[in-house]
């Protein structure tokens, strides 16, 4: 736990008149001010310093300010820089960022601009009426693998099962929210087996359409179909006796869905165009945010399939049920994403994570991450406040809660005949939907992909809106 101490302000400028005015206005405003007006006089004023407001002009006679902020920088102390210059232009700003500077202002200088930026240079020292906020240090990375991270009893719990499931190489059905890490878990069981040596293959059944999955999955031979140039092995082949993990298999088609089927059953299949039968060695394990078994009753999802999925069923709890594993992710996550991002970011405060606990995380881990990669990125100096994360917490948030939003029930601003072609009659948009959808369904002979397409929409909103809407085909093959 570490203690931040209020901060003085240096001056680095060669304009000597600016260099005055400036101390005297601080000054006024209850600051320790030094001045220096070359870069080797202001390192000897931040020698005796460990934490300071650096104000500093980007052309000095003796160096240039962005790479003078590269060296303060290297000194790994606690400086909080604002830069001015008379010549503003895209390349020093962009530089400018990329060092840590915090904020970057133009001549003439406006007082209220300038007085602006050292009120945030003051936030982010986390001063509170001359007391300090209690800092959590950000712990160095153990590895370089992705962690499923948590000491909540649900996450225990899941931790026993992945620990059990890995011994054997039983089939296993992952159910999730979106964004709780389901692929962390499927790696983890592949990791901790006996083949772990052995490929991990991933696969998003919802990103690749249905006529090109099979070909992925099992491969095809030269002159299957068109565009089939060369023989091409699947990933069931390249898995070989490893992991094979299926995501969103709720997107599958339900053609797919009876070859998948067969694999299961027998461990052996095809490839595109070919005869021979080939042996399917890996272990498979599924994954999905839908609930397979409304499918299932409403026929979007094979029964027998399902069962095949689920000799071993495990459920990823969301993260609002689990709030008290926020923490330690939070600290994983800033520790990660400050070296990706080549940032030394070193505490975070206490009050920070207080207010991440507070959120109901939507999109879950995945959600939180992004946030603090946000903050992590757009950050100056060593320190994460509640301030760099609550503005992009209320972004997400907005997000997240609206991207799944259906359409109300209102009524369409244009009549519609009702059937005895005399009348008129309001409908509702979702009336209007249902119809668009059935009828671009029909005239791409159920072709999802197709469909998809032409009304912008992707393949899992598609699929909810058929469920929704009750949709069924005639006599067309599910694509």
């Amino acid at each position: 736990m570490t203690v931040l101490n209020g901060q003085p302000i240096v001056i680095i400028d060669d304009d000597k008149s600016i260099c005055r005015t400036l101390k005297l206005h601080f000054e006024r405003r209850g600051f320790d001010v030094t001045t220096a007006h070359r870069a080797e006089d202001g390192l000897k004023a931040l020698d005796p310093v460990d934490s300071a407001i650096v104000i500093l002009d980007v052309r000095l006679p003796d160096a240039n300010g962005v790479e003078f902020l590269k060296e303060i920088r290297s000194k790994d102390k606690n400086y909080y820089s604002i830069m001015i210059t008379a010549f503003p232009d895209m390349e020093s700003t962009v530089k400018a960022a990329q060092n840590g500077v915090g904020e970057y202002i133009h001549k003439p200088i406006d007082i209220n601009e300038i007085d602006s930026a050292v009120d945030k240079a003051r936030e982010f020292f986390v001063t509170n009426n001359g007391e300090t906020q209690s800092l959590i240090e950000v712990p160095k990375l153990n590895s370089q693998k992705d962690l499923f991270i948590g000491k909540s009893h649900r996450m225990k719990d899941l931790f026993k099962q992945v620990g059990m499931v890995s011994l054997s190489k039983s089939t296993v059905l992952i159910n999730g929210e979106s964004g709780t890490g389901k692929e962390l878990v499927a790696r983890a069981i592949h990791d901790n087996s006996p083949n772990a040596s052995s490929p991990f293959i991933s696969v998003n059944c919802s990103a690749i359409v249905d006529t090109l999955l099979e070909s992925e999955l099992f491969g095809h031979v030269k002159g299957a179909f068109t565009g089939a140039i060369k023989h091409k092995e699947g990933w069931f082949s390249l898995a070989r006796d490893g992991t094979i993990f299926l995501d969103e298999i709720g997107e599958m088609s339900i053609n797919l869905q009876a070859k998948l089927l067969r694999v299961l059953q027998e461990r052996e299949f095809a490839m595109v165009g070919g005869k021979s039968k080939l042996k399917a060695d890996c272990r498979v394990i599924s994954a999905t945010n839908r609930n397979l078994e409304q499918m299932v009753r409403t026929g979007a999802f094979r029964e027998d399939l399902y069962y095949r999925f689920k000799v071993i069923k495990i459920d990823i709890p969301p993260l609002y049920d689990r709030k008290e594993d926020i923490p330690d992710l939070a600290l994983y996550f800033v520790a990660k994403k400050s070296q990706e991002a080549n940032r030394n970011i070193k505490y975070i405060t206490n009050d920070s994570i207080n207010f991440l606990m507070t959120q109901n995380w939507k999109g879950n881990v995945r959600q939180l991450e992004n946030v603090i990669t946000h903050a992590v990125i757009m950050s100056h100096g060593d320190c994460l406040t509640k301030d760099h994360f609550s503005s992009v917490v209320d972004q997400e948030t907005t997000s997240y809660s609206t991207q799944e939003e259906e359409p109300r029930e209102q009524p369409s601003l244009e009549p519609t005949r009702s059937r005895d072609a005399n009348s008129y009659r309001p409908v509702s948009l979702n009336e209007v939907e249902k119809e668009q959808i059935f009828k671009t369904l029909t005239y791409t002979k159920w072709h999802k992909g197709k469909t998809c397409e032409i009304l912008g929409i992707t393949r899992p909103r598609l699929n909810r809106k058929i469920s929704r809407y009750s949709i069924k085909p005639t006599h067309f093959t599910d694509n």
